[in-house]
């Protein structure tokens, strides 16, 4: 960090993160490296949230290229059941439209994703 004579935080002179847009990543070198990076942070958070919190959480990620990528705190085939008994009741009677998939996951998920800024 960078103080001025007065000491107050001059903040030109600092490394900031900005806000990344949501549109596919055209250079495919790029959205390799970003796959991977993202990739790898999830799973870390999946194995983290699943020991931290006692809780049973299985994740499962298709590469572009099909590759599966998977991280289970349990049997995988036990809690993908256990998801489909929950969630049958729920198919059957309410349809899910994107728009309300949409709301939903702005009100779990209200802050912004964001990246550091490369020159």
């Amino acid at each position: 960090m960078f103080f001025s004579v007065k000491g107050k935080l001059n903040k030109e002179k600092e490394m900031v993160r900005g806000k990344t847009q949501m549109k596919r990543i055209e250079n495919a070198t790029s959205r390799q490296v970003t796959f991977s990076k993202r990739r790898n942070g999830l799973l870390k958070k999946a194995f983290e949230l699943s020991v931290l919190c006692d809780a049973e959480v299985s994740l499962i990620i298709f590469s572009p290229k099909g590759k599966l990528y998977e991280f289970a705190s349990s049997n995988m085939q036990d809690t993908v059941d256990r998801y489909l008994r929950h969630t049958k009741d729920r198919v059957s009677s309410k349809p899910v439209s994107e728009e309300n998939m949409q709301v939903n996951y702005d009100l779990a998920y209200p802050f912004h994703i964001t990246t550091s800024i490369q020159k």
